[in-house]
């Protein structure tokens, strides 16, 4: 026989020798690790409670006012609140400006004569007052987040997704209203994927951020950026191609090139200073600009080495310091003019830059955002026994101990594979719970912001506990989950929530030598580090997802179960298990690739990974989904 033809043949057909040496040796062993993997019983989902039977009396009888000083985002919650419940009730609610008479009214913002001093900019008041409602909150935004909150708690509404809406008809009765009131731990939230993009939706999740959409006066306004919100120094304000070739100096000179790159500034240069104020006052100047004006370093690792800038961050132990110093003089150069009175000016904890400097502290006006992308998102960010996290736990503490404005930019998704299973949900809450603990006042949760072109995982599910978490870190986790479950997946939903639990318990397991495990944002499917399943648990994994389709009920339900089933689909014919096994016959496995490449085309999943990863049109089904990318 030929065997250079044969391994020929391989190759073209994208086939390497390690696949066919994996293959026989999964032939072989397979059988042996079945015996040891006997079936594990079947799931059987807690039974739902029914509502509890609560006292309640009309609500057709209310009038909703607002004050003659009401702002507009007062204005705009007061209709929302009318809009609602004339949905639910049928009854034409229609909000109007008017004093309250102590007849059943809903008085919505600062008419009702409540305390609001203690509410700050997005805290609310929800009070019974004789036969009124007082549905009240600080400016700009707290009442309307009491207007959703009333809605919610009373009424079971709900905005799960932008286009899931649950608005539940024909309730025209309330429970007596008890008082209550909240102010958000976070002053800035927010996070990119699919649905946090509209407008509706944001309001109602109470993300206040302005990178993703545009709030106005109307619906809140924002807490953000007067310019770019990322990577700004060298994208934005000294752009190389303006300034390069005739200044070099102003940009980070490096030691192992013997010369000025323009990859980064030399934040030590007098010049850039300069420069970099004038800038920060021309996005002041901007109409109608936002409260933070952004001054990030690039992403990369040039940093400059020059022999100034090396002294600087020698001495604080960290090229933090170069950073921290060049903001605060950018600060201290506005201070004392009135106009910057309310100016923040936000920089990066970022890579090389992450570590808390020994000596400088940021002035109060700057913001330190702590990025979270060398950790491990398999395991609470606090866990002492999770390395990389044990090492950014303790940078972000000391961060806190020096920063009044600390925010954090944290990952939620796999960037090298957007289709994969990323087993995090298990670490959401404890994650926002160490850093409101620990004194943060902004969050950032950075997602798939591509999730249009591949949303095949749980985009919607992972977006809205978020935008929850990010409100209110102590919420009921499971209660908030189940919710947006069983409303998006229909009546097979705790089938998923057990999937969910099953990836996430084997995900990042020691070894057998007891050595770490760790998922990062850029795991290949294939690796250890994502997913460890025996036969037995891949079987189960697939009795749940059969549960869940049989039970999904309504076809949109139906068809987000399938969805979100792509990312298991993916997994399996990635690491060639049960359908996509080589130790099926050739024309079976190859089926099972090409039934999941209709369906990503189905569902619209273009997108492979961040940057250029698109999934290519000619598919080779030899070879596995993960190498289904152009280029």
């Amino acid at each position: 026989m030929d065997w250079t033809a044969v391994l020929g043949w391989l190759e073209g057909a994208g086939i390497s020798i390690l696949n066919v040496f994996v293959a026989l040796l999964a032939f072989v062993v397979n059988p042996f690790l079945s015996l040891c993997n006997p079936p594990l019983q079947a799931f059987v989902p807690l039974p739902v409670a029914p509502p509890a039977t609560i006292e309640k009396h009309s609500i057709a009888d209310y009038q909703i006012l607002y004050g003659a000083d009401a702002t507009p985002a007062e204005i705009t919650a007061a209709n929302t609140l009318a809009d609602t419940l004339r949905q639910i009730t049928g009854v034409n609610y229609a909000a109007r400006q008017g004093a309250p008479t102590g007849a059943k009214e809903i008085l919505v913002g600062q008419l009702g004569g409540a305390d609001v001093a203690a509410l700050g900019d997005e805290g609310y008041l929800i009070k019974p007052q004789g036969d009124s409602i007082i549905i009240t909150g600080g400016r700009p935004r707290g009442t309307l987040y009491g207007v959703y909150r009333f809605l919610e708690e009373y009424f079971d509404c709900h905005w799960y997704t932008a286009e899931l809406k649950v608005i539940p008809t024909g309730a025209a009765e309330i429970a007596d209203v008890r008082e209550e009131s909240y102010v958000p731990p976070l002053e800035y939230r927010e996070t990119d994927w699919i649905s946090p993009h509209d407008t509706t939706y944001s309001i109602a999740n109470r993300l206040n951020a302005n990178s993703y959409r545009q709030l106005s006066a109307a619906d809140g306004g924002t807490m953000g950026y007067a310019n770019s919100f990322a990577h700004t120094f060298i994208n934005a304000i000294l752009r190389p191609a303006e300034y390069f070739d005739a200044h070099p100096e102003y940009y980070a000179y490096r030691d192992s090139e013997k010369t000025r790159v323009p990859k980064q500034l030399c934040l030590t240069n007098p010049d850039v200073l300069r420069l970099v104020i004038d800038q920060v006052k021309a996005y002041w100047a901007q109409p109608g600009h936002a409260q933070i004006v952004c001054l990030t370093q690039d992403d990369n690792q040039s940093y400059c080495e020059c022999a100034n800038c090396k002294a600087v961050d020698a001495a604080e132990g960290s090229h933090a310091g170069t950073m921290i110093r060049f903001v605060n003089a950018v600060s201290e150069a506005l201070a004392d003019d009135p106009v910057y009175d309310d100016l923040l000016l936000d920089t990066f904890a970022y890579q090389y830059t992450r570590t808390p400097p020994q000596l400088v502290k940021p002035r109060a006006n700057v913001i330190v955002r702590l990025c979270s992308i060398e950790c491990c998102f398999a395991h609470p960010l606090d866990d002492p026994n999770c390395p990389d996290n044990a090492v950014f736990a303790a940078d972000l503490k000391k961060w806190s101990e020096i920063c009044e404005r600390l925010y954090v930019w944290d990952y939620t998704t796999n960037y090298s594979h957007y289709n994969a299973p990323f087993p995090n949900f298990q670490v959401l809450q404890p994650n926002m719970q160490f850093f409101v603990q620990y004194n943060v006042k902004g969050v950032y949760e950075e997602g798939n912001y591509s999730a249009s072109e591949c949303n095949s995982e749980f985009a919607e599910l992972r977006a809205y506990m978020l935008t929850r978490l990010m409100w209110d870190p102590a919420l009921d986790y499971e209660a908030e989950m189940a919710g947006f479950m069983a409303a998006y997946y229909g009546e097979g939903w705790q089938y998923i929530r057990e999937f969910i639990r099953l990836i996430g318990d084997n995900t990042g397991v020691p070894d057998l030598f007891g050595q770490h495990r760790r998922l990062s944002i850029g795991r290949r499917p294939i690796e250890k580090e994502l997913m460890v399943l025996n036969q037995s648990q891949v079987r189960y994994a697939d009795q749940l997802w059969a549960k869940a389709i049989a039970l999904a009920g309504a076809e949109t339900a139906r068809q987000n179960v399938l969805r979100s089933q792509l990312c298991w689909r993916f997994w399996k014919g990635c690491n060639r298990v049960e359908e996509f096994s080589w130790l099926l016959p050739i024309g079976q496995w190859q089926a099972a690739n090409k039934a999941l490449y209709a369906d990503f085309q189905a569902f619209g999943i273009v997108r492979y990974a961040e940057g250029s990863g698109m999934i290519t049109d000619t598919p080779n089904y030899w070879q596995t989904p993960m190498e289904w990318r152009k280029g």
